[in-house]
């Protein structure tokens, strides 16, 4: 979490590239900001820096990930999820990658996180993502 007026990092949670896509269609639903082109946008960048800053926005996004902190509140552990559709390199035999999470640590990241989205949002704060 970055400070409006000042780049000093204060707090932070780690979630793995393949858990942001796994639910990256419910990031679409927020409105952000990309700095690198000056440009408003959904969802976050990718490749690179997106700024949540609204109040609003970063209400939606507390209740985004207090949602899903819910929904795998009521999974087994560990957690397995469908990820991407890979090929094997050799045979070119196509599957659905399974990303697999320790219960406990994964709800413990997005507790983290949905705190930092609570704090910033009452604090006049920003969540900066640095991409995947």
């Amino acid at each position: 979490m970055i400070h409006k007026s000042g780049l000093t990092t204060e707090n932070y949670a780690t979630l793995e590239d393949e858990f942001i896509v796994y639910i990256y269609d419910s990031l679409r639903w927020l409105d952000t900001w990309n700095p690198s082109t000056g440009m408003r946008c959904s969802g976050l960048n990718n490749y690179g820096i997106t700024v949540i800053e609204e109040q609003d926005v970063l209400l939606k996004f507390y209740q985004l990930i207090r949602a899903w902190m819910d929904l795998f509140s009521h999974a087994t552990d560990p957690i397995v999820l469908t990820g991407n559709y890979c090929f094997d390199g050799e045979e070119q035999k196509g599957y659905y990658e399974k990303l697999v999470y320790n219960k406990l640590e994964l709800i413990n990241e997005l507790h983290k996180l949905a705190n930092m989205a609570k704090y910033a949002e009452i604090n006049g704060r920003c969540i900066v993502h640095f991409g995947i």
